[in-house]
């Protein structure tokens, strides 16, 4: 432990405690807690995953704070029934919008980290946290991003994600890998440019510039709405990435998935290809770069194939 922690443990020990004021509860959780920041998200029709799975992990990570970003919401009937789901979830904090798909939901989740200068965990509603968990993020959360993969994925094709990884490090008896967030050798072939890479959770230590988040929230307004679904969260997470100036972004197996079953099959790939393509020309046009221009010229090619292969 750091020795500026040695010194204030004591102020604790002489009867400083958690909520007496601002700034012991800051120092507080600098000491004791080592999740600030708890969130997942979930369209309306998935909350019963808060008591599944959310609830599971705010028990085993005890954050300062707990917040569940609900889609979808439009209605006052709605507000009303998660008014009442709530109250037996005690300091969980419900956050509602109707942003209608993953990426702005995503942006408003980074928009706030921003604005509290908060550590964000950000884990998938239908993921449980190992508890090892702690002990891999008091030594990872010098990175200023980084993901979790569950076990299940990993057991079941951890290829995927390997061939675009590094070794890096053992932390807990965990291996610790590397993940490329931009490659452009996936240009003309399958895969994506653009990646996070694992996506169970996703923690940011240091939250993207606002400036960043304002500008792919506008590229992303340029995307059809009826096509913006068909734009991965990994991909936007891997462009947030590298627009931070990170080019690898650590991983380690430390969850279980368990899947909600509600996803429609395999999404036709020339819509997939247009959200792409709409997409990058929105990105390129805000940050101007040759790497978008690679991003938008792969969609637009490969728009034009599945096009072809539609008849």
């Amino acid at each position: 432990m750091p020795d500026m922690y040695q010194m204030l443990i004591p102020l604790f020990r002489c009867g400083i405690s958690k909520g007496k004021d601002k700034l012991h509860e800051d120092l507080y959780a600098l000491l004791f807690i080592d999740v600030v920041r708890l969130v997942t998200y979930l369209p309306f029709y998935r909350i019963h995953e808060i008591e599944l799975y959310f609830k599971k992990n705010v028990e085993i990570l005890e954050p300062k704070s707990a917040i569940v970003y609900i889609d979808n919401i439009y209605n006052n009937i709605q507000k009303k029934l998660l008014e009442k789901f709530r109250e037996s979830f005690g300091d969980v904090e419900f956050k509602v919008g109707n942003w209608r798909n993953r990426n702005n939901t995503w942006l408003n989740i980074l928009r706030d980290g921003w604005e509290y200068n908060q550590e964000t965990v950000v884990v998938d509603s239908d993921n449980v946290i190992d508890s090892i968990f702690l002990d891999i993020h008091r030594e990872l959360r010098t990175a200023s991003i980084y993901t979790v993969l569950d076990i299940d994925a990993w057991e079941r094709s951890p290829q995927q994600f390997l061939r675009r990884s590094r070794f890096f490090t053992k932390i807990a008896g965990k291996d610790v890998y590397l993940y490329r967030v931009f490659e452009p050798r996936q240009t003309f072939r399958g895969g994506s440019l653009f990646f996070i890479g694992p996506k169970q959770v996703v923690v940011f230590t240091k939250v993207p510039e606002v400036e960043i988040l304002n500008k792919l929230e506008r590229a992303l307004d340029r995307v059809h709405i009826w096509l913006r679904n068909f734009i991965s969260d990994e991909t936007l997470l891997g462009i947030v990435a590298y627009l931070m100036g990170i080019k690898e972004v650590p991983w380690v197996v430390a969850s279980r998935h368990f899947h909600h079953g509600s996803a429609p099959g395999k999404a036709n790939e020339a819509l997939v290809a247009s959200a792409h393509r709409q997409f990058a020309k929105g990105v390129n046009k805000e940050f101007g770069s040759y790497e978008f221009y690679l991003y938008y010229l792969k969609y637009t090619a490969s728009l034009v194939w599945n096009l072809r292969n539609l008849f």
